[in-house]
Order: structure tokens, then C-alpha cells, then sequence
């Protein structure tokens, strides 16, 4: 099959090409291919092509990680990986999280068992240390083909590791040539701010007490701490633009540290809290001011790659929270995280390169992911996209609301392929995942 007169995002540029697929696979990119015979043809004019999108941050088929009660995500592989291909992204990379007392090495065989099932794109995942005890595990689980982890610093007496036992988690990820993951938020003043705070119904208090200031105090602890064991770091959810700059102090002084932000923190601000629903945009780090929602944005080129960090929870369990403390924390972004990139690419506030790499190739290098990005003999998945103004109305998956309804793109996802198959056209079709080799 070959497909002419792409414009191919590219972290070279916009590459303005022909590209043939055949077993899958991309087999040829040049500026112009003939046809042979009866060989099917797509003409792309007009549409952009953006290659090989992996979102490195979701938490499909989950549960609310700081709940004394199972609070479930929305979707699980499978509606999951259909909001993915609608979104255009090709992979995912999914956290598996122990109960306290569960076996891991069982949890793990059996997330990959249930992706494995129902999942229609490929996938992988990160394993969530929730205490000292996880780290003895690490050596199976990356045999397993698992080669990251995830650590908390906030969530106190549920979620959140103590820094001895994080530099621990490090010194073990290193050793096994594989990258941790943080969320950095200082989880015992948000405990204190709490208290301070009391049972206030009203969202805006999750702002109140979780400031900037105690994700930038995360943010420089955890950067001194992959300073010192020389292990991959990446930080996820960055919301601040105080922490990209201490991130990059950090590098600058070798830290191999990496910053991670999600498409909500790039088109909302706190002033979501303030709205009679607005219990249902509770995430964490939550959402800043419009002055830091802009500077992040101005600073685009300090982010190393883009997840959406879908944590979607139904109307239900989110409404129904007597105070913002109990609101399970987190929104679907992943359907958005494409238009909105591609969005800030066509406003100019990102370059069509680093729309490539915070969206591919970032990831496939931070990861180890073997046999995706545009590349002969790479797998043939990418998205096509329209520049084209749309407002939001509906969306795929299970959520009944969206903190996106009503939002405006100038670009929509037209078509997913998936191994050189059609696997979205306005309606999702049948595709198979299969594991991602890392």
C-alpha cells in the first residue's frame, strides 16, 4: 500500500513525502513512489502525518491510588485503547499498581494477560513501588519485559515512599539499565495544608492545598536524588514552570532527569475549580493559574515528552465526594492529547520537530521501545490529521463527562493506522495489540 502526498511530522521538519507499507512495516519513504500494478494507493493532500504516537502515562483498567475504598477508572484496555486510537496514538504504557499485601509478580502476569486480551493497540507498562518491599521484585519484573517504575512522594499513608526508600528504588533501577518515574508533590505539608484547610467541599481547596510550591520542593528533592545515583529520572505531570527550570539546573549539573507535562495543564487553569462541576477536574498536581498555564506553555521546549496521564473516573464517584479530599483525583485526556499539540504546533507556540519528539520519539528513547518511529522497517502506525476548527461534543470511551466539552482545536484526528491497517475512521475497527519490546 503506498500513501502519497503526506506531510509527515518529523523531528527534522515537515517532511513532504511518499511512504509505502507492506507486512506492517514502513518499507519506503521518498519523495514520490509509483505504484505497481494494481498496488492501492491513499492520497494524503492536505492532511498531516504524525508517526508512531505513544502516550508513556495512562492508568486504564485501575483504581483511584489515594482511596481507602475501589474507586475504578472508567475504561479498561480495551475501551481504553479505543479512545487511544481515536486520539491517534499507537502505544501506550499503561501503571500496574500492588494492592498492599498482594503479589506482585501475579498482579503484573495478570495486567499483561488482560492488555494482552483486550487491548487494539500496543502497550506496555511501568510498575508503581509502593513500598520498600516492591524494590526485591525489580529483577522478575524487568525479565517480564518491564523495564520502568513508578515511585509517589505525595498521597501520605497510601501511596507516598519515603526518600530512603525511593533512593533505593533508583539505585535498583539503575543497576537494571531501566527508568523511574515520579510524582512529585511533598506529600507531608499537603497533609499539614490539609488539616489546615479542613473538610471544604468546594474544588478550589485542592488547589489551595497542593501550590505550586510543594511540587517545585518535590521536584528539586527527587532531582538531587537521581543527581546522586545517576539514575534515568523523569517527573511526571509537570505543572509548573518553576519545576522545568529546576529540572534543567539539575541537567545542567548531569542529572539525567526528564520532564513529563499533560495537555490539560496546557488548556486550563484553576479557574475550573470555581465552576459548579468543578469537583469533576480534580487532578493531581491540579490545574494553576492562567499566568502559569501560559508560561508553561511559552516553555514547550523544556518538555521532553507528552502523556496524558488518563485517569478517568465516572460522574459518580466524583459528584457524590463530600469534600475535595475524597474526589478520586484525574481526567481523560488521552482523545485530546494529539488535537492538543498539534493545536499549539499550528498557533506557533511549538515547532513541528518537537511535536515528533515529545510525542514519539522522546518516548521511544526514554524507554528502550524497539521497532516504532518513522524509519524503514519500523512498525507502519501513525495518525493522519486534519488542520481543520472543531469544538468538542462528544468523545469514545465509557466517560459520561469530559473537562474538554466545549474546548476548540484546529486539529482533529482524521484516521489511525495501525501496522499499515485502517484501525479508526470516525468509528473504531478491529485491530490487535500486541506488547511493545523494550
Amino acid at each position: 500500500m503506498i500513501f502519497k502526498n503526506a506531510r509527515i511530522i518529523t523531528s527534522k521538519g515537515i517532511l513532504e513525502a511518499d511512504f509505502k507499507v507492506e507486512d506492517g512495516k514502513f518499507k519506503e519513504i521518498k519523495k514520490e513512489i509509483t505504484p505497481i500494478g494494481e498496488e492501492k494507493v491513499i492520497d494524503l493532500s492536505g492532511y498531516y502525518v504524525l508517526p508512531s504516537v505513544i502516550d508513556g502515562h495512562t492508568h486504564f483498567n485501575s483504581r483511584f491510588l489515594g482511596a481507602k475504598e475501589i474507586i475504578p477508572t472508567a475504561d479498561d484496555y480495551k475501551t481504553g485503547s479505543e479512545v487511544a486510537l481515536a486520539g491517534g496514538i499507537t502505544s501506550f504504557i499503561n501503571f500496574i499498581d500492588p494492592s498492599k499485601g498482594e503479589d506482585v509478580l501475579k498482579k503484573v502476569k495478570e495486567e499483561i494477560e488482560k492488555a494482552s486480551n483486550q487491548s487494539m493497540v500496543d502497550y506496555s507498562f511501568h510498575l508503581i513501588v509502593r513500598d520498600g518491599e516492591h524494590i526485591k521484585y525489580l529483577d522478575e519484573i524487568f525479565k517480564l519485559g518491564i523495564k520502568s517504575v513508578k515511585v509517589f512522594m505525595a498521597y501520605k499513608g497510601s501511596m507516598q515512599l519515603d526518600d530512603e526508600n525511593i533512593m533505593r528504588a533508583m539505585r535498583k533501577v539503575k543497576e537494571l539499565g531501566g527508568v523511574i518515574a515520579v510524582h512529585a508533590e511533598n506529600g507531608d505539608v499537603i497533609d499539614e495544608l490539609q488539616k489546615e484547610y479542613g473538610n471544604k467541599e468546594e474544588a478550589i481547596y485542592h488547589a489551595l492545598t497542593r501550590p505550586p510550591e510543594v511540587e517545585e520542593e518535590a521536584v528539586n528533592r527527587v532531582s538531587m536524588m537521581a543527581y546522586l545515583t545517576k539514575a534515568k529520572t523523569y517527573i511526571v505531570h509537570v505543572s509548573s514552570p518553576n519545576s522545568l527550570k529546576i529540572i534543567e539546573a539539575w541537567k545542567k549539573k548531569g542529572a539525567e532527569v526528564y520532564a513529563e507535562t499533560c495537555p490539560h495543564y496546557l488548556v486550563f487553569d484553576e479557574s475550573y475549580y470555581n465552576r459548579p462541576d468543578g469537583k469533576r477536574f480534580i487532578m493531581s498536581p491540579p490545574l494553576r493559574s492562567k499566568e502559569m498555564r501560559k508560561e508553561l506553555v511559552d516553555n514547550l521546549k523544556n518538555i521532553f515528552t507528552l502523556g496524558s496521564d488518563y485517569s478517568g473516573y465516572m460522574s459518580v464517584y466524583k459528584d457524590k465526594a463530600l469534600s475535595y479530599i475524597e474526589v478520586p483525583n484525574g481526567v481523560a485526556s488521552t482523545e485530546f492529547l494529539v488535537p492538543t499539540i498539534m493545536s499549539l504546533m499550528f498557533d506557533g507556540y511549538i515547532s513541528p520537530e518537537h511535536v515528533a519528539e515529545i510525542t514519539s520519539e522522546d518516548q521511544i528513547k526514554l524507554y528502550g521501545i524497539k521497532n516504532k518511529g518513522f524509519s524503514i522497517g519500523s512498525d507502519a502506525d501513525f495518525a493522519v490529521i486534519k488542520r481543520e476548527d472543531w469544538i468538542v461534543k462528544d468523545w469514545h470511551g465509557k466517560m459520561d463527562h469530559s473537562i474538554y466539552e466545549g474546548v476548540k482545536f484546529k486539529a482533529k484526528v482524521e484516521k489511525t493506522f495501525i501496522k499499515g491497517e485502517l484501525a479508526f475512521d470516525e468509528d473504531v475497527k478491529e485491530s490487535k495489540g500486541e506488547m511493545l519490546k523494550r
